[in-house]
């Protein structure tokens, strides 16, 4: 208890003496304009500060004294320099105005890196040792991470061509693209893949080929990305659908709203627990506690394993995901379509457009870029999912993900290398999302 209270104190000593360093640092940025020498000097003095409580953190010195020294030199330093180098009233004025805006975002700056940047490079670095963090062995852990069938498998490639997904997701695609050429002849170009016939063939192909991959590729890669693909795909489909029918409603959207975005109040702990009374089994004959079975023992028909049967038991995973993130999709993309120029809507329907024409060919176009905000924050949440995976299988039955499974390699098996390494590939797997979004951003405020 004691050494806990001594740690809470510590830490706010620390806060408190990094506040008073933001303002001590802002009104020394005061004395810029008047007091060149001065404010050298307490420039000089906070950054010597800095510098002796640095090294004193690290074995240098003796304790206090090496702090204070180090203010007093970096005080004499700043203001000699100040004495040897004045400059005139404006340079001053123009180097507080340039310092001033990193004052104001040290402290963010100073969380960041040492809550991310720090602990992101140490993870890195991690990753090219053993499982005591002792000996370097170069890219091991990676070639351990792609060459584990538990964790990325492709023995069974030859399978996904004679799977039924697979033919169905050929047809789908076939029918697509046909519709889009025909209805390009139509209108006098090459392809119409604006069409809603010709997107909806297109996404039954693509949704087919791909799950057929997933359900005959294991691994936990494979698992990460069926996970991706399905929970960005349905939530955004499915947020999309109900904030497009509730906007239409005279009566009763906020409360249908409300139903929908309902789970999004639910931790994943506490959705995982629900959803596991769901699909609970019980051998046959014992009575059904669980939603699903008990509808099937009610119809006659034997209670399924949700979470054991392969390989849907992973899709029926994803279900509690999509269940909870489209509600979230469908308040953000509400917002984009009420947001939709009224004028725009109203020049289509004197054109003649039915209500289906206006919401592909004027209301999508107008909140493409929110689709694209909804579509990248699913991919980065869903790409980190732990929560569901471990409280309903634990990653059992071949359910496991990435983030599950460094955290049983590092903490469970005590492999910190290969833990560090199935983090830094989760990482590399994000990074490209954040900077494609980021650039979207950049873009978009260079428009307006």
């Amino acid at each position: 208890m004691g050494a806990a209270i001594s740690t809470l104190i510590g830490v706010l000593l620390t806060v408190l003496g990094f506040f008073a360093l933001f303002f001590a640092m802002n009104k020394v940025l005061d004395l810029a304009r008047t007091q060149w020498s001065l404010f050298t000097g307490m420039l000089g003095l906070l950054l010597g500060l800095l510098v002796g409580g640095f090294l004193n953190g690290n074995g240098v010195g003796g304790g206090f004294f090496t702090i204070i020294a180090g203010g007093v030199v970096g005080a004499g330093v700043g203001a000699g320099l100040g004495q040897l180098r004045d400059l005139p009233p404006t340079r001053r004025a123009e180097l507080a105005d340039k310092v001033r805006p990193w004052v104001f975002v040290g402290p963010a700056l100073f969380a960041v890196g040492i809550t991310l940047v720090i602990p992101t490079i140490r993870t890195a670095v991690l990753a090219l040792k053993d499982r005591r963090s002792e000996n370097w062995i170069g890219i091991d852990n990676f070639q351990w991470i792609f060459t584990n069938d538990d964790l990325f498998n492709v023995s069974g490639v030859g399978d996904i061509f004679t799977s039924r997904l697979f033919i169905v997701g050929v047809i789908g695609i076939v029918v697509g693209l046909s519709l889009a050429v025909y209805r390009g002849r139509e209108i006098g170009v090459n392809a119409d893949f604006e069409n809603p016939s010709t997107l909806g063939w297109l996404g039954i192909g693509l949704t087919g080929v791909l799950f057929a991959m997933f359900t005959v590729l294991s691994g936990v890669i494979w698992n990460n990305l069926w996970w991706v693909f399905s929970v960005t795909v349905f939530a955004t489909g499915l947020g999309l659908f109900v904030a497009a029918v509730t906007n239409r409603m005279e009566r009763g959207e906020r409360v249908a709203k409300a139903i929908i975005f309902l789970p999004m109040a639910i931790s994943m702990v506490g959705a995982s627990v629900i959803w596991r009374f769901v699909y609970n089994f019980q051998p046959p004959g014992e009575t059904q506690i669980g939603a699903l079975n008990a509808v099937m023992d009610f119809i006659g028909r034997d209670p399924v394993p949700w979470l054991i049967r392969l390989p849907w038991n992973t899709f029926f995973l994803i279900i509690v995901m999509i269940w909870i993130q489209a509600g979230f999709a469908m308040v953000i993309l509400s917002s984009a379509i009420k947001a939709v120029p009224g004028d725009q809507v109203e020049a289509a329907r004197v054109d003649g457009a039915t209500d289906r024409d206006i919401f592909w060919r004027v209301t999508i176009p107008n909140i493409r870029s929110t689709i694209a905000v909804v579509v990248t924050t699913l991919i980065v949440v869903v790409m980190k999912v732990y929560d569901i995976v471990k409280v309903m299988t634990n990653g059992e039955f071949d359910t496991n993900v990435i983030a599950n499974e460094m955290f049983d390699q590092a903490f469970r098996f005590t492999q910190a290398g290969r833990g560090a390494a199935l983090a830094t590939v989760l990482l590399i797997f994000v990074a490209p999302i954040m900077v494609i979004n980021i650039r979207r951003v950049q873009k978009e405020a260079a428009l307006r």
